[in-house]
C-alpha cells in the first residue's frame, strides 16, 4: 500500500527525520517526479531488455559459447580459482594443525612460546649473561655432567628399566645439589620421591608391550630441534631472572626471624614446619598417596600370583 501510495507515509518519515536530526524536515515521497535521468535510465533498461529478449532465441548458442570462453579467463574464473585455492589451503592447514596428534599440538604450543617469548626477550631486554664459574667446584661439575649423561641415556636407550634407572639418577643428583646448598631436608624429600617413583615405574613398565617405532628420522630430528630451542629459551629466562630482583630477598626475613618467631636454629626446618606448614602438609599427603599406590600395586600383584 505504501509503495503504491507513498504520500501516506511522508508525514511519518518527516517526523522521524526531525526527531533524529533535531531540525524540521519535510520529506515528499511520490511515484512520479517528472522526466529526469533515473526515468531515462529505467526506460533504456526496459527497451534493452525487450531487444535482447527478442534476439535471444537466435543468438543463444553463440552467446553461451562466448560466455563459456570468457568464464575461463575473466573475473569469474579468478573468483573460482581463489575459492578453490582457499579450500585447498584450509584443508592442508586443518590436516597439519587439527590432525588429532597430541605431539603436534604440543610442538605448536612450544614453538609459539619460543617465538613470542624469545622475540620479546631478545628485542626488549637482550641477552646479558653474567656467569661466574670461578666458584664452581669440580664435584659440582661432575654432578652436572652426570645429569646431562643420564638425560641423554634416557632419550637414547631402548630399555625401559635402563630409562627408569637413568631418570632416578637425574633425581638423585638433584637431591645432591640440595644437600650441597645446605638443604638436607629437601634432599631427603627428593630421595624419597625418586625412590617411590622408580618403584612405581618399574612395576608399571614391566606390564607394557615392547617399544614400537612411530616416528621417522625427520620427525625425531624435528623433535630434537624443538626441545633444544625450548631448553635454550628456559635457560636464558632463568639466567635473566637471576639478574632481576624487584624486592628484597625473603631469605633475610627467615634468617632474622627463624629463632625469634619459631624458636628454631635450623632455618630449613623452620621454613618447612612453621612458615610453610600448609605446603609441608601437602607434601605429606603426596607421600601418603604414593605409599598407598605402591602398597595397592604390590597387593594386586600378590593376589594375581596367588
Amino acid at each position: 500500500l505504501f509503495g503504491v501510495f507513498p504520500a501516506l507515509i511522508s508525514p511519518l518519515i518527516s517526523s522521524a527525520g526531525t526527531a533524529i536530526l533535531g531540525t524540521v524536515q519535510h520529506v515528499h515521497l511520490g511515484l512520479w517526479h517528472g522526466f529526469n535521468v533515473p526515468l531515462g535510465l529505467s526506460a533504456i533498461s526496459l527497451l534493452g531488455g525487450i531487444l535482447f529478449f527478442s534476439l535471444w532465441s537466435k543468438n543463444r548458442k553463440p552467446i553461451a559459447a562466448t560466455v563459456h570462453q570468457l568464464s575461463r579467463l575473466g573475473p569469474e574464473a579468478g573468483y573460482y580459482w581463489f575459492m578453490d585455492t582457499l579450500t585447498r589451503v584450509s584443508r592442508w592447514q586443518t590436516h597439519l594443525l587439527q590432525n588429532g596428534k597430541t605431539g603436534i599440538y604440543l610442538i605448536i604450543l612450544v614453538l609459539s612460546t619460543v617465538g613470542l617469548v624469545g622475540y620479546t626477550l631478545l628485542s626488549k631486554y637482550g641477552i646479558h649473561l653474567h656467569l661466574d664459574v670461578k666458584d664452581i667446584y669440580f664435584y659440582e661439575w661432575f654432578i652436572a655432567a652426570l645429569m646431562v649423561i643420564a638425560s641423554l641415556y634416557v632419550i637414547s636407550t631402548r630399555s625401559r628399566l635402563g630409562a627408569v634407572a637413568a631418570m632416578g639418577v637425574v633425581g638423585f643428583t638433584v637431591s645432591l645439589i640440595f644437600v650441597m646448598f645446605s638443604a638436607p631436608d629437601l634432599g631427603i624429600t627428593q630421595i624419597l620421591v625418586e625412590t617411590l617413583t622408580v618403584i612405581l615405574l618399574v612395576l608399571v613398565l614391566f606390564r607394557l608391550p615392547g617399544f614400537s617405532h612411530f616416528s621417522s628420522k625427520l620427525e625425531v630430528l624435528r623433535d630434537i630441534i624443538v626441545a633444544i630451542a625450548f631448553g635454550t629459551l628456559m635457560t636464558l629466562l632463568t639466567l635473566a631472572a637471576i639478574d632481576v630482583q624487584f624486592f628484597p630477598s625473603i631469605s633475610e626475613f627467615y634468617i632474622q626471624n627463624s629463632y625469634l618467631l619459631a624458636h628454631g636454629r635450623n632455618i630449613v626446618n623452620v621454613i618447612i614446619v612453621d612458615f610453610r606448614a600448609l605446603d609441608t602438609l601437602g607434601e605429606i599427603f603426596v607421600f601418603a598417596i604414593v605409599a598407598l599406590g605402591v602398597l595397592s600395586m604390590l597387593k594386586l600383584r600378590g593376589s594375581h600370583h596367588e
